[in-house]
């Protein structure tokens, strides 16, 4: 940008600059800008150093300061920088932005008949459109491949290949592939075929055709898949599997992993030609399941992951890698670790038939503990869909209207993370369903399939629900595949393959690929050579950025901590900044960075600052203003930068330091305001006496002035006369009436200023002088401001409708509630309204839903329920509805020690065929213990009672024998009681040097009585204290 000198106004200077714009051909293209001079500057537009002229698709529309150029049906030649001109007495100013115009997706060519050639796309020179694009294929070790694409375009495109996004030649070997180029079976457009001899198992992949001229690029990919030749399975199923690898020569490693959690295996592997790879698992081969993934990273790793580990999964895992060179081995041993707590019954896998359900089942050691199902790694919440049974002990899911992506791993947990796993199969004409998402960087192939359980059916992929075009589908038998390469961030959504009323649907998410932002602009220097003008000098940044990129500049006016960009600048070198370009004189700072889509560089301050002063000009001027009787006449207008201004009415200085204020006592009130650019005057409530008041404006450089004029109201209104305040609750029926001064003179309301439209719950009727509008029955969103307006006069009503109020029904006293560590509590609360909103709170703060806290509601009973309570989980509970509380107090006591008896080591001495009782006392009914005897769980039997009563848990030994002496152990959790048990063929007698006295101890503690809630200890609810 630059401008010229001269005293005899002021240059142009561009307040908004023309933006970059990138059109598909044909479409529109307009180019905005808005260019300030004094006096008003002459617009042209350039391209390619030469002025444009209007045309049928070229035009120049204008609006005061505001200058486009519009473009219509753009085409490729019309893509280039167009430069906007700008010039007065005083000086010139230009500025430049780019058009882009690309092609548009090319449709799938129609059959041609014979005698009807087919054409190349477009009249002229095009970008590349494939014509046939290669097709995916599913094919046996040592069969030739052969992929083929046709493409057309103007100039003649040049094809090539790509195999995983490396070129072939440094895949293979030159004698492995051959590439033959050719012309469309038609004789049009150019076709590239690449054939591949005796295809081996690293051959798998995703080829791309790549076809570029000078307009453009376009690409296609397919699908190859080399599968192992199938072998026959043995003729006895229980035969030991035949090893398929060579013996191990050293120990292989060993991987633990908890049960239920992930096991990942990586192998890296070299070799020329590529090595094929196998997995196997104790001496079987392994083939991909939905538990068993087998996969390459981006590193060139050969990966095994094994989701969800169970016993069952433990054994020694080998990769096998092998080519014509030799073979090697790396092998690892896995140990499934199990927990300590476990299902008592895991689940099982189920099959069911789309459209059907399927149930899933399982159970957990005890009643009380809570478990959460799971698919994968998404929580499933009870609803129609996923209907989830608790009884007693078991634990049911049950999936209704079964589809294709309900297929997969389905999980039950308990706390701690102990899980059990089963995979559910949904039978239907969908056998392999998409993964649940998938993620792909930027620039990469994705590739998506899909398995039928009938050959050559027809399917569908779409994104987004719009249909994908076919030169990205492949079907071959049973598979069908979607290959998407170089996929952009476009790309993302939704990705669905449909078969008649199956599907199935994945989340395409396309990660960006990170690059590094532009390097800063280099020898900045500041010039302050005209008045009221600073010129601004740099050079691009070294080294220079790869993608287009803009400068930015900004200003900081000194003593201030914020900067303001100012304007944006395509090319380095020089830009002057007028003072016009500031909102108020001070003496300014400026800095410049460089953008691309990469991000922003450091910036780079300039060094001194420059005093500017600005120059408003009058971008919207005053406009005569006409009102009826009584209503508010607003003058405004637009300055060309922010500065104080005095406004006069009928030749009197308004006060500019009072916001609202009254021309004398008694006389006509108004208000000012200025919001940026903007200043406004408004009188209110204009009478017609008012008419013809003159209303003017000035400050530096602008004067400007405008008349009012008062029309006389056809009709007034007879009432209300002031606004009229209504309170309604809801279902009342509401009435608001205006009456008018003539018969029949129509009007019109509004709520909140917006026309209403009559429906069943409104109704709008007029009755001679009088409209009313009808609400039958009010619910709280008609809450608002009515309004009857006709001719220059309304009346106003303020509805308010409220819902009635609430009360709570139960408790209606503080409610105490004690209970020990990991006991269910429950707190109720019950009001009279089913759909009244209920908020609980605990020590003053609002209580959502959480793994720790379930809110459950039924009509006009609220619960809060925490399963399993902790210590830190007590406190004061309130439950709020409208304005009533309902208070609870809740204690939770850790128990310190669940055994109350004994409290010490018990010694027991005993004859032989003596009954011996072993008695232990807890301190909650319900817990469960273990025996032990001498380290080993005891087994219940006629010689060995297991007896349980209230609290008290005894072991009875009804006719001991010696070899029942040993250390008897009641367990539950970390405690234990100690019983040492003696038995001999007879008491010793009195006198005896062996006899201990302290040998002889109560066996038995007498029984005392103990009360308990009512309530089992999974649902303890609150009650009064």
């Amino acid at each position: 940008m630059k401008a010229g000198s001269g005293d005899q106004g002021s240059p142009p200077c561009f307040l908004r600059f023309p933006r970059p714009v990138r059109v598909v051909s044909g479409a529109e293209a307009e180019l905005k800008c808005v260019v300030l001079g004094e006096p008003p500057p002459t617009v042209l537009w350039e391209k390619g150093g030469q002025p444009l002229v209007a045309s049928e698709r070229l035009s120049f529309p204008e609006d005061g300061a505001e200058h486009s150029l519009l473009l219509s049906g753009a085409l490729p030649t019309d893509a280039g920088v167009y430069v906007c001109r700008a010039r007065n007495a005083a000086g010139e100013a230009y500025a430049a932005a780019a058009v882009t115009v690309l092609e548009p997706p090319a449709p799938e060519p129609e059959p041609q008949s014979s005698d009807c050639p087919l054409q190349p796309p477009g009249t002229g020179e095009s970008a590349p459109v494939f014509l046939t694009g290669p097709q995916s294929q599913w094919v046996l070790r040592g069969a030739e491949v052969v992929l083929t694409c046709q493409v057309g375009g103007l100039p003649e495109p040049t094809l090539h290949w790509e195999k995983d996004g490396m070129a072939l030649d440094e895949v293979w070997d030159s004698s492995h592939f051959a590439l033959e180029p050719g012309r469309g079976a038609d004789g049009q457009g150019a076709s590239l075929t690449l054939r591949i001899q005796a295809a081996r198992l690293p051959d798998s992949g995703v080829y791309v055709c790549h076809a570029r001229n000078a307009h453009g690029h376009a690409q296609a990919g397919a699908l190859l898949q080399v599968h192992q030749p199938h072998e026959s399975p043995p003729e006895d199923p229980d035969e030991a599997p035949v090893s398929v690898v060579e013996p191990l020569k050293c120990a292989p490693k060993t991987f633990w992993v908890n049960e239920g959690k992930h096991a990942k295996f990586r192998c890296y592997v070299m070799g020329k030609p590529e090595p094929e790879i196998e997995w196997h698992w104790e001496g079987r081969p392994l083939l991909p399941d939905r538990r068993r993934l087998m996969y390459r990273d981006r590193d060139g790793g050969f990966v095994l992951k094994v989701l969800y580990c169970q016993a069952k999964d433990r054994g020694l895992y080998v990769c096998a890698a092998r080519n014509s060179a030799g073979q090697t081995l790396s092998a690892v041993q896995l140990h499934v670790k199990e927990p300590r707590l476990r299902f008592t019954r895991p689940l099982q896998d189920v099959e069911g038939r789309e459209h059907g359900i399927a149930v899933l089942e399982c159970k957990v050691p005890n009643s009380r503990i809570p478990t959460a199902w799971f698919r994968e790694d998404q929580r499933l919440l009870p609803c129609r869909k996923y209907e989830q049974i608790e009884e007693g002990t078991v634990r049911r899911l049950i999936i209704h209207r079964l589809k294709a992506d309900d297929d997969g791993v389905y999980l039950c947990e308990m706390r701690g993370r102990v899980r059990t796993v089963a995979n559910v199969t949904v039978k239907g004409p969908i056998l392999k369903r998409l993964p649940r998402k998938l993620d792909v960087l930027e620039g990469e192939n994705a590739v998506l399939l899909v398995e039928t359980r009938e050959a050559g059916v027809q399917g569908s992929w779409s994104h987004d629900g719009e249909e994908l075009p076919p030169t990205c589908q492949s079907s071959c038998g049973h598979m069908h595949a979607l290959v998407l390469p170089g996929v952009t961030r476009e790309d993302a959504g939704e990705i669905t393959f449909s078969l008649g009323n199956s599907r199935t649907t994945t989340l395409l998410r396309v990660k960006c690929v990170k690059h590094s932002p532009p390097g800063p602009p280099v020898l900045v220097e500041m010039f302050k050579g005209q008045k009221n003008t600073v010129l601004l000098t740099w050079k691009p940044p070294e080294p220079a950025p790869e993608t287009s990129f803009i400068y930015r500049l900004e200003r900081q006016e000194v003593g201030s901590e914020d900067w303001v960009q100012c304007f944006s600048i395509e090319k380095a070198g020089a830009v002057e900044v007028p003072g016009d370009c500031v909102p108020s004189e001070g003496d300014y700072r400026f800095r410049i960075c460089t953008v691309s889509e990469h991000g922003r560089s450091s910036h780079v301050v300039f060094n001194g600052s420059a005093h500017l002063v600005p120059t408003a000009r009058l971008v919207s001027g005053l406009e005569d203003v006409q009102v009826y009787d009584g209503e508010d006449a607003v003058f405004s207008l637009d300055l060309s930068t922010i500065i104080q201004g005095t406004w006069f009415l009928n030749g009197e200085q308004l006060k500019s330091d009072e916001p609202e204020g009254q021309v004398e006592p008694g006389a006509l009130r108004y208000r000012v305001e200025q919001k940026g650019l903007q200043h406004k005057l408004i009188l209110q409530t204009v009478k017609h006496q008012d008419s013809g008041a003159l209303v003017g404006f000035i400050c530096p450089g602008v004067q400007d002035s405008a008349a009012l004029t008062i029309q006389e109201s056809p009709v007034h209104i007879l009432s209300p006369q002031d606004k009229v305040l209504l309170t309604f609750t809801t279902s009342e029926r509401v009435v608001l009436t205006c009456e008018l001064s003539r018969v029949d003179f129509p009007a019109t309301w509004y709520k909140d200023g917006q026309k209403v439209e009559e429906s069943e719950s409104l109704i709008v009727k007029m009755d001679g002088r009088k409209h009313r509008l009808i609400l039958p029955a009010a619910e709280v969103r008609d809450s608002g401001e009515f309004e009857c307006r006709t001719e220059g006069v309304s009346a106003f009503f303020n509805v308010t409708v409220k819902d009635p109020p609430v009360h709570i029904v139960d408790p209606r006293e503080h409610v105490f509630v004690h209970a020990i560590t990991s006991e269910c509590v429950m707190l109720s609360c019950e009001v009279d309204r089913e759909d009244a909103p209920v908020q609980w709170y605990k020590d003053g703060q609002e209580v959502g839903e959480s793994d720790f806290v379930v809110l459950e509601n039924e009509g006009p009973h609220h619960r809060l329920v925490l399963p399993a309570a902790q210590p830190s989980e007590g406190g004061e509970f309130q439950c709020v509805a409208g304005d009533e509380r309902a208070y609870f107090t809740v204690t939770i006591t850790d128990v310190s020690s669940w055994i109350v008896y004994p409290s010490g080591k018990v010694y027991v001495a005993a004859v032989r065929l003596e009954r011996v009782v072993l008695t232990c006392e807890l301190f909650r009914p319900w817990a469960e213990v273990r025996w032990t005897k001498d380290g080993e769980e005891v087994v219940e039997s006629p010689a060995l009672l297991l007896e349980k009563e209230d609290t008290i848990r005894r072991l009875v030994l009804p006719s001991v024998q010696l070899e029942d002496s040993g250390e008897y152990l009641c367990e539950i959790d970390d405690e234990s009681a100690s019983f040492t048990v003696t038995v001999t063929e007879s008491y010793q007698s009195q006198d005896s040097q062996n006899n201990n006295p302290e040998l002889c101890v109560l066996l038995k503690k007498p029984k005392t009585r103990r009360l308990w809630s009512r309530f089992p200890p999974w649902r303890r609810t609150a009650g009064t204290e």
